[in-house]
């Protein structure tokens, strides 16, 4: 409950329950209106999106005045969800309760996360990449509604199938349910994305020097800053606050590598290799100019890519936080890293409650919903919704504006 109220009463939160934003409306609430339940299964962008079309299914059952609350609210809820996934699932392999809290809090909290992606079901599956990590990890899981979470999860994210290692892994131990429910979620995305189209950002050629910058600018500096700060330490500073990110990040990181046991060593190397595989393929299948260092901003657009990336970074982050014995000189070390750490996350959350970018301010729903009633009042067919961002819009048949 503390979770989805601070994604809803934050000041960016708070906006979004009066703002619709992108796909919410111009894709899957106008397709649930114009044709329930048949479009669940339809690929968009190339992919399936079940669970955020599930949603707008549920949503399409309220009254038009509620839309944007409503998909606000569902993405809140079930980001909180993910949280309560990482917390339970992380007890076996963080001792520290304090650290297994913060890390689900980091799902709710984390600052890259709070901005065009905040409590909007579009971009969902960034979580939902993190929850099902730590779903298919997650030793004594209740097997049917995590079998249903992994499942949705599998036909939500393209990206889901870098997960597959883990799942197979998992073949081998008891409590199987989980793992090929995943997998079957898998085999259906595949198919889809098999048949599917996608139209790309930009042909624009990809430059491996400029997505070496742009990955470690998106996942080790903007864990510790935020996506909005970097514009102001990057061209200031240059690379070097990229070797202090690296620095930062590497310590506890290594300590997790000496001193833990063998599940926490895997768990650390699985989680840097998700951070990084996961940002690289990002920037390559998605590249375009706009998103090399020395634009404007940095690293604002397409910022959702950091999301994932900072949330397995923190994980095998706080794994060698856990892992380092406390009677060696290591842990002075990593002790005082633990505090570094904690005082930069903490300071970028607060940084990032500072920012007026992420607080929407155009059109708001009701306005919209009342302009459209209008046009209806006219006697024409059809109403046009607009919504967040700029330039977005959807329209509907005068029957369902009512």
């Amino acid at each position: 409950m503390l979770a989805t109220a601070f994604l809803l009463l934050i000041p960016p939160g708070w906006a979004r329950l009066d703002h619709l934003w992108a796909e919410d409306g111009a894709r899957f609430y106008v397709d649930a209106v114009r044709s329930p339940l048949t479009t669940v299964i339809e690929p968009y962008g190339g992919y399936l999106h079940t669970l955020p079309r599930l949603v707008a299914e549920l949503v399409a059952l309220l009254p038009l005045d509620w839309t944007a609350a409503g998909f606000a609210i569902a993405a809140a809820m079930l980001r909180a969800l993910v949280a309560l996934i990482t917390f339970a699932a992380s007890g076996a392999y963080l001792r520290s309760t304090p650290l297994r809290l913060a890390l689900a809090a980091l799902v709710i909290v984390l600052p890259a996360g709070n901005s065009e992606t905040l409590n909007n079901m579009s971009n969902l599956h960034w979580f939902l990449l993190f929850g099902a990590f730590w779903a298919l990890l997650w030793r004594d899981a209740p097997r049917v509604p995590v079998a249903i979470f992994v499942f949705l999860a599998a036909t939500s994210s393209p990206l889901a199938f870098v997960l597959a290692p883990i799942a197979v892994v998992r073949l081998f131990l008891p409590r199987k349910e989980v793992p090929i429910t995943f997998l079957a979620g898998l085999v259906v995305q595949g198919v889809a994305m098999l048949f599917a189209s996608r139209t790309p950002y930009s042909h624009d050629a990809v430059d491996p020097v400029q997505v070496l910058l742009a990955s470690l600018l998106r996942v080790p500096v903007v864990a510790f800053t935020g996506s909005e700060k970097v514009n102001d330490f990057y061209p200031a500073n240059g690379n070097l606050v990229i070797l202090a990110a690296l620095l930062i990040a590497a310590v506890p990181i290594l300590a997790g590598l000496r001193f833990g046991d063998r599940p926490r060593r895997a768990l650390v190397l699985a989680a840097t290799a998700y951070s990084v595989i996961v940002i690289v393929a990002c920037l390559v299948l998605n590249w375009a100019a706009i998103l090399q260092v020395q634009q404007p901003e940095v690293v604002m657009a397409g910022q959702r890519y950091s999301i994932a990336p900072c949330l397995f970074l923190f994980t095998a982050i706080f794994v060698g936080l856990d892992a380092t014995p406390a009677k060696t000189w290591e842990r002075a070390v990593v002790g005082g890293s633990r505090y570094l750490i904690g005082f930069l996350v903490v300071v970028s959350v607060f940084w990032h409650l500072q920012e007026p970018g992420p607080v929407l301010k155009g059109v708001e729903w009701d306005e919209s919903v009342a302009k459209a009633r209008a046009q209806c009042a006219t006697n024409v067919p059809e109403a046009q919704l607009v919504h967040e961002p700029k330039d977005w819009f959807f329209v509907l048949p005068c029957r369902s504006v009512g």
